[in-house]
């Protein structure tokens, strides 16, 4: 039986980073973001989960951090809003040509300028074709949604790639309404364990991440990450059905 909440956007998402409990959050503070790792903070010094919270000094920092964590073998997630996620445009790129499947949680934001804190979607657009996935959550409860199902599309064996959940910035992630909360052990049950087939700390197997990538393989690289798309709407409609 699902739990109904009264909830704001970025608490539905915080919540839903609890329940699923990842090995590693690194964050840094932008507005209207800024609640969702603030609020994961708190679990994390409650005990609540066992995630090790990252506060690092930038944005581009806190995807470096998520790119070492995921290619280490660790479940990695993290948040952030428009000039941010600007900052973060060198390893966004880095994160998806490793295919690392990561989970951000994006409340979107006018990217400057000139300033504003407000909604619009300048920061998604600007990383439209960086080879993440992207889902748009019209509100709260499908803020929730999305980030419940973003492991289980990222990681699918068939897609590997990094995932942003995106959210109006204030419109929802600010705004409280009643959503229905899926119960924690189900949570875990549908999100499962973490288990990528190759990564740096595996001793029996070791790799290299990042290599040079030269003109006779990377368009061929480009194009197979794009390949990768058809895959993950056949993943979105399954893990749709599952929730």
């Amino acid at each position: 039986m699902s739990i109904r909440e009264r909830l704001s956007g970025n608490e539905a998402a915080a919540t839903a980073m609890k329940q699923i409990n990842p090995d590693v959050v690194a964050a840094f503070p932008i507005t209207p973001s800024t609640e969702i790792p603030q609020y994961f903070s708190t679990f994390v010094a409650n005990g609540t989960v066992d995630t090790e919270f990252v506060a690092v000094e930038s944005e581009h920092s806190a995807m470096s951090a998520c790119i070492g964590a995921e290619a280490a073998g660790a479940r990695a997630m993290t948040a952030t809003s428009a000039n941010g996620l600007s900052l973060m445009w060198e390893m966004i790129y880095i994160a998806s040509s490793l295919r690392l499947p990561i989970v951000l949680s994006l409340v979107n934001r006018a990217v400057s300028g000139p300033l504003n804190i407000h909604c619009d979607h300048s920061d998604a657009m600007g990383v439209r074709d960086a080879g993440w996935i992207m889902l748009f959550s019209e509100n709260n409860q499908e803020a929730y949604d999305n980030t419940l199902m973003a492991h289980r599309i990222a990681e699918n064996k068939e897609v590997r790639l990094p995932l942003m959940v995106c959210q109006d910035g204030f419109i929802t992630s600010h705004a409280i309404e009643n959503i229905e909360l899926v119960e924690d052990d189900k949570v875990k049950e549908f999100v499962g364990e973490y288990k990528p087939e190759h990564y740096l700390l595996n001793k029996e197997e070791p790799i290299a991440v990042g290599p040079l990538d030269l003109q006779a393989y990377l368009f061929e690289h480009k194009a197979r990450s794009s390949n990768r798309y058809e895959k993950r709407k056949t993943s979105c409609f399954r893990c749709c059905q599952r929730l």
